[in-house]
């Protein structure tokens, strides 16, 4: 009895997988709504290049960055692509992020039509041997959809596709949430405050640096009562704790800075300052890392486009 062995490429089976799922950063998020608001007059919808990475293990896209790509439409089915600015800001961005790849593209449109399949065979190409992937941003409600396509029929055209909608969800991490909240916060009156500024002729109010530090110490204070209840709730026995949640409650009161009390009784008129000075430092040292944060990152991208050049 004979026997036959095949040696297929480990890509050969990924890229007939399915997407299960489009995990979304909150920056391509961003650089898409921008790159919207930023469009000619004659446009009503942009789109561009999705980077991440992918996952071997679960089949899962994680889109990570984004970049316009120009583009001009040219009567009924064509479409013309500024490939030449879609290679340089690639090759600029392999040159900082190597592990990420072309994972598919962005529309700021809800509507799929003949456009998008003529578009989305160019990034299934960049992005072979693995399935590209489309992002639909809708930039007045922010909601977002990721398709996959299929052709359609026998023999298949290239503005016949299939888009199959995948499960998209937005991750963020915990430095960002309170950024987004802000972004998204009163998003439905900041809307109708437009539309009707738009019609009156008026112009739309700007929240101060300092209504907005209000509201924010506002979230903190009532957060912080939540967490003295739940501390009172838990010393009291009323109810039981949580091993993970007193873990955290430690790690963040013992990276908090301290007030050093008096010893002995101060003359009227003078505080003690060693909060005040304890503080001054911290503060020193965030502008500090965030400083020099902001230089590697200058030189980085500077020493990538002199690199080009050469």
């Amino acid at each position: 009895m004979s026997s036959l062995t095949l040696a297929l490429p480990s890509t050969s089976l990924a890229s007939t997988r399915p997407v299960s799922a489009v995990v979304v950063s909150p920056l391509p998020l961003a650089a898409i709504l921008d790159h919207h608001l930023r469009r000619g007059n004659d446009q009503d919808r942009v789109f561009g290049t999705l980077l991440g990475v992918r996952s071997e293990a679960d089949n899962t896209v994680q889109v990570r960055n984004a970049f316009g790509v120009p583009y001009q439409a040219q009567g009924r089915g064509e479409v013309t692509v500024d490939m030449d600015h879609h290679k340089s800001l690639l090759d600029l961005h392999l040159k900082i992020n190597p592990n990420e790849v072309v994972v598919g593209w962005y529309a700021t449109s809800p509507q799929l039509n003949s456009f998008s399949a003529l578009i989305h065979n160019f990034y299934t190409a960049e992005s072979s041997p693995s399935p590209a992937i489309h992002l639909t941003l809708d930039p007045t409600t922010l909601a977002f959809t990721a398709y996959t396509a299929s052709p359609i029929g026998t023999s298949p055209r290239p503005d016949h596709l299939a888009f199959i909608p995948v499960d998209s969800i937005m991750r963020l991490h915990e430095q960002e949430r309170a950024g987004i909240d802000l972004l998204t916060s009163n998003l439905t009156s900041l809307s109708n405050s437009a539309a009707a500024s738009k019609e009156l002729g008026a112009d739309l109010p700007v929240s101060t640096p300092l209504a907005t530090m209000y509201r924010l110490l506002t979230k903190v204070s009532v957060m912080l009562d939540q967490v003295l209840e739940y501390v009172r709730a838990v010393a009291a026995g009323e109810r039981e704790g949580d091993e993970r949640v007193g873990r955290a409650l430690l790690e963040t009161v013992g990276v908090v800075p301290t007030a050093s009390q008096p010893q002995q009784a101060q003359k009227k008129g003078t505080e003690t300052k060693g909060f005040e000075e304890e503080f001054n430092a911290h503060l020193a040292d965030v502008l500090m890392v965030s400083y020099l944060a902001n230089l590697v990152k200058t030189q980085t991208e500077l020493s990538s486009r002199l690199n080009l050049l050469v």
